[in-house]
């Protein structure tokens, strides 16, 4: 996730957020967008997987269906992060945090492809999305079966 931080006057480095906090925060975002029966999980380092089962039969239907998912991730992942630092002296200061995401579609069917296969599409699909328009949904790539 890249992050801009703001915060009033306060300039916030790194090294003052806890992460551990972001990131379940983020994970609390991404569980509240999805169904129960769909998964989250934390992928790696700041990247979340989100699997979302039974969508329609039909690609098309489907693609719809995810993009719509994954519109209402970017939109929740959007909302600013308000974090609680511990300063020096044992003080508490709560920061304005924001992040962007980037976000990769891929959908399969029938489980035709390996795992790795499907989580590869996906991070083409977010890294051409990444090239073409920062903060916008990429196209949802389809594997061609």
């Amino acid at each position: 996730m890249n992050q801009a931080r703001q915060a009033n006057i306060l300039v916030v480095d790194d090294k003052e957020i806890n992460r551990e906090l972001l990131l379940v925060e983020t994970a609390q975002r991404l569980t509240s967008c999805v169904r129960e029966m769909d998964t989250v999980a934390r992928f790696g380092g700041d990247e979340f997987l989100v699997m979302l089962g039974e969508l329609d039969g039909d690609k098309a239907e489907s693609a719809t269906q995810a993009g719509i998912v994954a519109e209402k991730i970017r939109a929740t992942l959007a909302e600013p992060y308000l974090l609680k630092l511990e300063r020096e002296r044992k003080t508490e200061t709560t920061v304005e945090h924001r992040c962007t995401s980037s976000i990769g579609v891929a959908l399969f069917n029938d489980h035709a492809a390996s795992t790795e296969e499907i989580i590869k599409w996906a991070d083409m699909a977010m890294y051409q999305g990444i090239c073409w328009a920062r903060c916008a949904l990429p196209n949802l790539r389809l594997p061609i079966s």
